[in-house]
């Protein structure tokens, strides 16, 4: 074990710089007040707009900064104007006046670029250019027009409820309930259901055997506005679940709020919304029959609410408009046996790692190949590139760049993925300290993910955290500290591990460079 660890630190070092070689096309010089200024990674321009590396420049305008990995949003402060910009948002902000750029910020391979006439010119700098080089000089510079765009707002929550509403109280919960039609590549509909809002960006939770083999889906809320979703980012055969998210980008949703099922009471009054034979927003009320119903292996909340056919995915709520579970299936009979999954396993589910897929990828039909050969390192590394560079955790957004390779006995596979938000990486170690399994919890994520769609077994995966200083960075260990220029440069491996998917067993580890031993867990 402890000799393909140092293979895959050797072979990392190895991995070409993306931001390099797309950078280096530019060769663009950028001068202040006369002296030429020193980037990190080479300016470059995008659709005539030249775009430089956002620390470097604001450290040289003698701004303040602040980056949040989580929004992507960089913050920067000079004297009494504040600039705000968000990475592939096109609308920045100064001083609360939006302004509309011709090109939005960028993140490549880690390195965040922003427009340079934008921030020079917001903060006090006339900007010349000349041939390929740019000059900045101090005044002489226009006002930009703010757009009409209002300046972000927090969406506010709903207050915590601890009494009972009425009936007609939770009925107004149905703006939360969602009418979903899912279509073929002809958009031709193959099936209906219900969905549940629990984002307010658009992000809705249904049941997987309702977008299974679907295309895309066509979303109803309870206004009648109609949108699209061709991304889904999570889905669980197993558990019946999936959370897909409306294409629009510009959402402030109403959303539900998750309680707690295993608090639910035998006889406890309870309410569901969906849309039974395509009947949109119904409902209909009961008593919960059984908390714990065990049907093929998975534990349900019984029920005695009426549900149908296109009710699966719909909301059960409590009478204080709490979510408890997701209507899913019923018996056909006359005993009123209806069934829910849990909100427990609501909650569990919506904690896992998302990423963005289409809905054939992540529910895709019976296959008829009958395929079990396993992927190439190729395929391997183009699979996680296509589908895994940004995962979301515990609400932490991760952008992952993979690389995959034999070892040296040309019959494991290594497998990296690298991240380079160093704010993202501490709040990823401050989640670890509070639950010891968050690491460990990405890292089987992405086997099960490759065992599931590629039928790899025994890969070794690695993430590391690949970031620059200027200080000595003291936090990470020796070995994973080169000195880069006037710097320092860190290529930190935070895991390492297999999966033995026969054994049922998972084995990593978290400290590479000391002696700890590898920590197996069984899944």
């Amino acid at each position: 074990m402890k000799k393909i660890v140092f293979f895959i630190l050797m072979i990392s070092l190895f991995i070409p710089s993306a931001t390099t070689s797309y950078a280096a096309e530019g060769k663009w010089k950028v001068y202040l007040d006369g002296t030429e200024l020193s980037f990190s990674n080479s300016p470059f321009v995008s659709e005539g707009t030249t775009l430089v590396p956002f620390r470097n420049l604001f450290e040289a305008l003698g701004a303040t900064i602040s980056y949040n990995g989580k929004t992507k949003t960089i913050n920067a402060k000079k004297d009494n104007t504040e600039i705000m910009l968000t990475i592939n948002n096109p609308v920045a902000y100064s001083n609360g006046a939006s302004f509309k750029l011709n090109v939005a910020p960028k993140s490549i391979s880690g390195v965040t670029y922003v427009p340079l006439r934008f921030v020079s010119e917001t903060l006090g700098y006339g900007i010349e250019v000349k041939s390929k080089k740019i000059y900045l000089n101090a005044g002489s510079t226009t006002t930009a027009t703010p757009t009409t765009t209002p300046a972000p707002t927090p969406t506010p929550t709903d207050p915590a409820k601890t009494q009972d509403m009425t009936i007609e109280q939770i009925g107004e919960l149905s703006d939360r309930v969602v009418y979903i039609e899912v279509v073929d590549q002809n958009n031709k509909a193959i099936a209906s259901g219900s969905g549940v809002i629990v984002g307010s960006k658009g992000e809705i939770i249904t049941n997987y055997h309702v977008i299974e083999g679907a295309h895309k889906a066509v979303i109803y809320t309870s206004d009648e506005v109609k949108y699209e979703s061709s991304t889904v980012l999570n889905a669980d055969k197993d558990r019946d679940l999936a959370l897909i998210k409306i294409d629009s980008s510009n959402l402030n949703l109403p959303t539900v709020t998750i309680g707690d099922s295993s608090k639910l009471k035998l006889g406890e009054s309870v309410v569901a919304i969906g849309s039974p034979l395509g009947f949109t927003n119904s409902l209909t009320s009961g008593v919960v029959s059984t908390k714990n119903r065990t049907v093929d292996g998975q534990n349900y909340i019984q029920i005695s609410t009426p549900i149908d056919h296109g009710s699966s995915g719909g909301a059960l709520f409590n009478l204080r408009g709490e979510l408890v579970g997701i209507t899913t299936a019923l018996v056909e009979s006359s005993a009123a046996i209806n069934l829910a999954i849990p909100s427990t396993d609501v909650s569990t589910f919506l904690k896992k790692p998302q990423q963005s897929k289409s809905y054939t990828a992540a529910a895709p039909g019976e296959s008829t190949s009958g395929s079990t050969q396993a992927a190439t390192v190729k395929q391997i590394e183009n699979f996680l590139n296509d589908e895994y560079s940004y995962i979301t955790y515990e609400g932490l957004e991760f952008e992952f760049t993979w690389f995959a390779s034999l070892a040296e006995d040309k019959k494991n596979i290594i497998i990296g993925g690298v991240i380079n938000d160093t704010a993202v990486y501490s709040d990823l170690m401050k989640l670890q300290k509070k639950d010891d399994m968050s690491i460990p919890d990405i890292m089987y994520y992405i086997s099960e993910e490759l065992y599931d769609n590629l039928k790899v077994e025994g890969a070794f995966i690695g993430l590391y955290l690949a970031t620059y200083s200027k200080t000595y960075p003291s936090q990470f260990p020796a070995d994973s500290i080169e000195r880069e220029g006037s710097g320092y440069g860190v290529f930190h491996n935070f895991i390492f591990g297999t999966v033995d998917f026969k054994e049922k067993k998972m084995y990593y580890t978290l400290d590479l460079y000391g002696d700890d031993d590898f920590i197996s867990v069984r899944i």
